[in-house]
């Protein structure tokens, strides 16, 4: 427990020059944000005949896509910017790194509160399910100023989002399966999601389970399941993309 302690201490003394306040009101400004833009996009642009059955739908894929690029970017820049983030993955912390996190946790609560009102939290329960671990997970390491590099791990889950995303934006606007656009994205979406979603997880699992020291034995083990759950719903998502685009496109040419 004293060992514990001390390993908390020198986390707090490492993580005193950044204001939990910065974080919330940034958490607050992208809820903000991403609310005006979904109201801006139902206002200012009309969607696609394929969409005009579920407007919400488009909608809700074209802000998720937004906010997967911008993330997404950030979260590649952090690593470039500051490489020795990779050393210490639990103690570091700056703005740059500290205000994204809150940046993408503001996207996650505006999202499920979104799909809140419209009635999609159990219709989309795969989603729900993924937004409340990542919340859970994000708000911890916010409030506690605590094991940020992992969650800039977490959020290269967004430089997939960006291919993952475009995928049904192309098929929105009816792109072919056969169109080169598609299929340079579809070959993208897949290599970035082995290596932006699992292989992030796996680190992510080891890291909690070896390297959180200042974690207690019942917050590692709701991790550890969390992350379990998490593992589960992006292997039943990558199978679906593999059977949709690669064995049913295979079986169509063969046809």
């Amino acid at each position: 427990m004293a060992h514990g302690d001390d390993n908390m201490n020198e986390l707090l003394s490492q993580s005193h020059d950044v204001d939990q306040r910065m974080a919330v009101l940034m958490i607050v400004c992208s809820v903000s944000f991403f609310g005006l833009l979904n109201i801006s996009l139902s206002k200012a642009i009309t969607p696609p005949k394929s969409a005009t059955h579920d407007p919400w739908r488009w909608r809700n894929l074209c802000v998720s896509w937004i906010h997967a690029i911008l993330c997404g970017c950030w979260d590649l820049v952090c690593f470039i910017v500051y490489p020795e983030m990779l050393d210490d993955l639990v103690a570091h912390i700056n703005y740059f790194t500290y205000m994204l996190v809150a940046f993408s946790t503001g996207y996650f609560l505006y999202d499920a509160f979104d799909m809140y009102i419209n009635n999609r939290l159990l219709h989309d329960w795969g989603v729900t399910v993924h937004h409340f671990i990542v919340v859970i997970f994000f708000l911890h390491n916010i409030l506690m100023k605590y094991a940020i590099g992992f969650s800039c791990v977490a959020l290269l889950a967004e430089v997939n989002g960006i291919f993952l995303h475009a995928r049904k934006l192309m098929q929105i606007f009816q792109f072919g399966f056969d169109h080169k656009l598609y299929v340079i994205n579809k070959y993208t979406n897949l290599m970035t999601f082995v290596a932006c979603r699992m292989f992030p997880i796996g680190r992510i699992f080891y890291g909690v389970a070896y390297e959180c020291q200042a974690l207690t034995p019942p917050v590692v083990r709701t991790f550890l399941c969390l992350l379990t759950i998490m593992a589960v719903i992006n292997m039943v998502l990558l199978w679906r993309i593999c059977k949709s685009d690669v064995l049913s496109t295979s079986r169509r040419k063969i046809g």
